[in-house]
């Protein structure tokens, strides 16, 4: 197994383009944070392809700040890709759970599990009946959408306000769709979903106040921002859901996603 390191996106993208685009569900994260890169919102600190006896088998890569992300990694590929990576300082690592379960015994000892996902697709969507009704957020919302991504951000990793901002700068430039869901004309819930990238437009955040919870709203913007995202050219809507929430996970379920595969992000302090 060979791990070459490529140093211009372009190149990259030459090399490994097409082989991610023939998977842009299980790609999904790779493809629109490289797409992110193009536009130049993010810059990528880790591109790699991996060959095998002169073919192609997958890829890695790392945007600044963000964790390494190995969906398209081969888990026979894991002590290449560590080894090619030595001295770069990854405190992080994404991606289906056998590929990470091959990667993090020989980057680093220790570390713990962050969470364990679960990747939804979306099959026939099943719209609930819930009060209220969708709009499309516009710019007189960026600032609640920008506070409640941040109430988001604090309440899933149980971060300061500060650390929840670092988090949320990341992707709040990103091209994304942004749903509320409307009730006797007060938002009580938000979705966000990345614009189609080979087809393909992922969900999220989603962000019910506590107050609002309980009434179906994450089921009901969930649904909206998915009708939005085939609007706008997704073939496929996909999700990932924190196993350790159920409820969550029922009410995707609920609406029309059914599962693809687990996944795990690791963290070593």
């Amino acid at each position: 197994m060979e791990a070459l390191i490529h140093d211009d996106l372009e190149d990259f993208l030459a090399v490994a383009g097409d082989f991610l685009d023939a998977d842009p569900v299980n790609h999904s994260v790779h493809l629109t944070t490289l797409d992110s890169a193009l536009r130049g919102i993010r810059q990528p600190a880790a591109l790699i392809s991996l060959h095998d006896n002169g073919s192609l088998v997958g890829a890695v890569t790392r945007m600044q700040d963000r964790p390494l992300h190995i969906a398209a990694m081969p888990p026979t590929a894991a002590q290449a890709v560590a080894d090619a990576l030595r001295g770069q300082e990854i405190d992080a690592v994404t991606g289906p759970l056998d590929r990470v379960e091959a990667f993090r015994p020989v980057w680093r000892d220790g570390g713990r599990e962050m969470y364990r996902l679960r990747l939804y697709r979306l099959g026939d969507l099943a719209v609930p009946d819930v009060p209220g009704e969708s709009r499309l957020a516009t710019a007189e919302d960026d600032d609640l959408i920008t506070e409640w991504w941040l109430q988001f951000a604090a309440e899933l990793d149980g971060l300061a306000r500060d650390e929840a901002e670092k988090v949320m700068r990341g992707s709040r430039n990103m091209p994304a769709g942004h749903v509320l869901w409307v009730v006797d004309g007060t938002p009580v819930s938000w979705a966000g979903t990345t614009e189609p990238v080979a087809g393909v437009s992922r969900v999220g955040p989603v962000y019910t106040p506590p107050e609002h919870r309980r009434h179906g709203y994450a089921a009901a913007v969930t649904a909206a921002v998915s009708r939005w995202a085939h609007g706008a050219g997704a073939d496929q809507v996909v999700l990932t859901a924190d196993l350790k929430d159920p409820t969550a996970n029922s009410v995707y379920l609920g609406i029309g996603f059914v599962p693809v595969s687990d996944w795990s992000e690791y963290r070593w302090d």
